[in-house]
């Protein structure tokens, strides 16, 4: 069995190329992933309307689907509001305490 040269090397230059265009694509994954960090609520907001717009404007994906932007804008949210939920001193930690209880019209 004899060495190919030509389809090492052909193989070697399509795995470099495909690595290049995953690193490429990352870097724009990088600066979405930057802003999604370090955004404001109200950037967030704004940023997931405008996308959404734009969804619905072009058909909602084909689909109905989510633009995975979409997708992790809302994962982002949702974990704000969760931390800040659980970080609120107002919240009640009792686990036997029930939202009905406060609002029960016989009070003792």
């Amino acid at each position: 069995m004899k060495f190919d040269w030509k389809k090492a090397l052909t193989t070697t230059a399509v795995l470099a190329f495909g690595t290049l265009v995953a690193v490429l694509a990352s870097k724009n994954k990088d600066e979405f992933g930057e802003w999604l960090e370090t955004a404001s609520d109200d950037e967030l907001s704004d940023g997931y309307e405008e996308r959404r717009q734009e969804w619905a404007r072009t058909g909602f994906g084909g689909n109905g689907e989510k633009t995975p932007e979409m997708k992790r804008i809302d994962r982002e949210m949702s974990r704000r509001s969760a931390e800040k939920w659980e970080n609120d001193p107002r919240r009640n930690t009792d686990p036997n305490y029930r939202w009905t209880d406060a609002n029960r019209w016989d009070k003792d």
